[in-house]
């Protein structure tokens, strides 16, 4: 089922723009977010689980994760989204059977690095040559910084 999904996500797409770094498919819509870094996209008559790549948030249980949830949604909705894989031109799951990816919205805005900037998120580091580390550092840092949403939580909790 999931290489289904996977396989008509990745014939029945339309590819972003040329001028992107890595191809995107979609438009899809969210239709439902499951926590703050998985969502579920609706991709023409499919239903695409994507967890967002490089993003940490908390998991259920912990202080944060209802909020999470919310953010992503808010985040998220109504926008216009594509997906990149996170192995840009190779899908990948994670462990549970999840696509692993960045999602993108028309104007180009990476929603995994917005995540991190709106201080609803942790990088959660790639190996070395990851092209949006720097990208990605930076938006936790400024978050940090000021004290956004759950750093506010994390800050105290490490104190």
């Amino acid at each position: 089922m999931r290489c289904r999904i996977l396989g008509l996500l990745m014939l029945a797409a339309v590819a972003f723009p040329a001028s992107a770094a890595e191809p995107r498919y979609g438009p899809c819509r969210a239709e439902r977010t499951r926590d703050g870094n998985t969502a579920e996209l609706r991709c023409g008559e499919e239903l695409v689980a994507v967890r967002l790549a490089r993003v940490a948030t908390p998991a259920n249980g912990e202080a944060g994760h209802d909020e999470t949830r919310r953010a992503l949604h808010a985040l998220l909705r109504g926008r216009e989204l594509y997906i990149a894989f996170a192995t840009p031109g190779r899908p990948t799951l994670d462990r549970d059977g999840t696509l692993l990816a960045y999602l993108y919205d028309s104007a180009g805005q990476n929603m995994n690095v917005a995540m991190i900037a709106l201080g609803w998120g942790a990088y959660a580091a790639a190996d070395e040559g990851d092209p949006l580390a720097p990208r990605f550092r930076a938006a936790e840092l400024e978050a940090r910084a000021e004290q956004r949403a759950l750093w506010t939580i994390w800050t105290y909790a490490g104190d």
